[in-house]
Order: structure tokens, then sequence, then C-alpha cells
């Protein structure tokens, strides 16, 4: 299985996440922070790039305060609510799974798309798409 996050406010923010044997993500490196004009072509080679560096099986533990206050510098921001919206996508089995996080840090209901349905709902899941009319 790999697994990212990114979200979206005044930059589009992202990482891999690794899974410990507890089944819980962490966040890793590298950490990418990409303005939200991005091409379609960068934002989809930066997805692939951090699917491919998310791993598995590593040991669990406890994150302490130091380390979360490490993530959100890394990411420039000061706290869970300056990151936006975001996303949770997953790759499992050839499948991809996506996860709409609302800017509490709540998450949606999943949902599988294929692989080129993938860049478009992240788009949408982070706001980055025009509202359509109607």
């Amino acid at each position: 299985m790999k697994n990212i996050s990114l979200f979206a406010s005044d930059k589009i923010r992202m990482h891999p996440n690794d899974t410990t044997v507890d089944g819980l993500g962490i966040a890793t490196e590298p950490f990418l922070i990409l303005p939200l004009d991005t091409s379609d072509e960068k934002l989809e080679k930066a997805i692939r790039e951090c699917l491919e560096k998310s791993r598995n099986g590593i040991p669990h533990h406890p994150w302490r305060k130091e380390e979360a206050a490490a993530y959100y510098k890394q990411l420039g921001v000061r706290s869970h609510k300056d990151l936006g919206r975001g996303a949770d996508v997953t790759l499992e089995n050839g499948r991809y799974t996506v996860t709409l996080v609302d800017k509490r840090g709540l998450f949606g209901k999943p949902v599988v798309v294929e692989e080129e349905e993938l860049l478009k709902t992240v788009q949408e899941c982070l706001g980055l798409l025009p509202a359509k009319a109607g």
C-alpha cells in the first residue's frame, strides 16, 4: 500500500505517509510545496513521486510534540487549519482511493477512482477546479 496527503490553501502542500506495523500513517519526506497554479503535469508528477516514496511496515512510536512542530514547519504553516482543504490518496493493489479532508481535518467518504481520474479527483478535493455552473 502507498499513501500520501495533499493540502491546498495559499499553496499546494503534499507528502508521502509511511504506514506503521500498527496501520497508522506517519508523514515523511519529501515535503513538497507547489504554487496553486502548478501545471497538471507537474502536479501529477509530484503525486507520483510522493506515492513512490511511501513505505509500509515501519515501527510505531507516538508522535511527539516536537515532531508535530517540525511537520508544520516543513510545510510552511503554523497549524493544521493553515493547511486548508486536503485529500488523502491510497494506492493498493492497483486501485486508487481518494478521500476528502476538510479544513478541520475530518475525513469524508472514500472514492475509488481509475488512474486517469486521479488528478481531477484530487484537484476537486483541493478546490483547485472552477465551480461547475448550474
